[in-house]
């Protein structure tokens, strides 16, 4: 069976995904099983070819931040050459990189693996749960298997070989861009009907700090075809009219669709957005609550995102 650890050396961090995958590979990962390593790069070939955590090595250039792309690429391997098992590291974006994976391939996902042993047609994975009071243990049967490990892995030290062999080279900068909407329908512009009837939502919290922010919000809420509207604390500081206001004091909304800006997700607001098939919350705050409770989470300036957000959202709805 074949696995390829993935080291992905856009993003700065290689030093600490080439300790971690090294010495996952070396005592976490029992079983039998060929590993390469795939390097996604855009400069500082030589140095990420010297981290890599096994002799056998890929390299694969990309512009930067493109996790679509190279969803992408990962999904035309697993096609093409019956990989068992995908290896991350650690951190929020192995973690969105292997849900992406998982995803598009239809194979199974687990983060945060503390060791795993390839058994007959199945991964078995030990991890912490219940806050890492106690442990589990899972067993994975849909291939690939898309896994990341834990970042207790960080810590420890695995020897790189010493010569490395390159398999394979290819350059996609410059080709066309992946987007994640090449297989969207969009929702429909709001009608007349208020927040109630909205089915795509953006909401605006008091963390898009100030007017300025939530005019910023509102107005790319609209090039999205999208409904505006804000929590209680935006509101009462007049940033908003009160007919936009969405929760306990204002409506109680069931989007399609639902984007949570700069809110901290307190009941009250919650309550107005629970019934949203999907809830994607932008906060640079982890501890959120509306991180916890949202099904997609961005942890980043929310004004930035959803300014970008709508820049493509605009482009593909004119191409449309």
């Amino acid at each position: 069976m074949r696995s390829i650890a993935i080291l992905d050396g856009v993003n700065g961090d290689a030093e600490r995904q080439s300790r971690a995958l090294g010495a996952f590979l070396a005592d976490g990962l029992t079983g039998d099983l060929a590993t390469e390593t795939l390097i996604f790069y855009h400069d500082e070939r030589e140095r990420l070819v010297s981290l890599a955590p096994t002799r056998e090595v890929r390299l694969v250039r990309i512009e930067p931040r493109s996790p679509d792309q190279t969803t992408v690429i990962l999904a035309g391997m697993a096609a093409e050459e019956e990989i068992a098992l995908f290896l991350f590291a650690g951190g929020d974006r192995a973690t969105d990189q292997a849900a992406r994976l998982a995803g598009r391939t239809a194979g199974a996902v687990l983060t945060g693996a503390l060791s795993a042993e390839v058994a007959t047609g199945r991964l078995r994975v030990r991890k912490n749960v219940y806050s890492s009071h106690m442990t589990g243990r899972f067993a994975l049967t849909a291939q690939p298997w898309c896994v990341s490990v834990d970042q207790t892995w960080e810590d420890a030290r695995a020897d790189s070989p010493l010569e490395h062999r390159i398999l394979s080279e290819s350059d996609t900068t410059g080709s066309a861009q992946v987007t994640p909407f090449e297989d969207t329908e969009f929702i429909a512009r709001p009608s007349a009907g208020g927040l109630a009837e909205s089915r795509f939502l953006v909401v605006a919290g008091q963390g898009v700090a100030g007017r300025e922010g939530v005019e910023r919000v509102a107005e790319a809420a609209r090039r999205m075809g999208a409904t505006f509207g804000v929590s209680r604390p935006v509101a009462m500081n007049a940033w908003a009219p009160m007919d936009r206001l969405v929760g306990v004091s204002g409506a109680r909304t069931a989007p399609l669709a639902c984007i949570v800006v700069g809110a901290s997700g307190a009941p009250a607001l919650f309550w107005g957005v629970e019934a949203a098939k999907l809830i994607a919350a932008v906060n640079p705050d982890e501890k959120a609550a509306i991180v916890g409770n949202a099904d997609v989470a961005i942890l980043d300036d929310g004004v930035t995102v959803i300014e970008e957000l709508a820049d493509i959202i605009a482009d593909e709805r004119r191409s449309d």
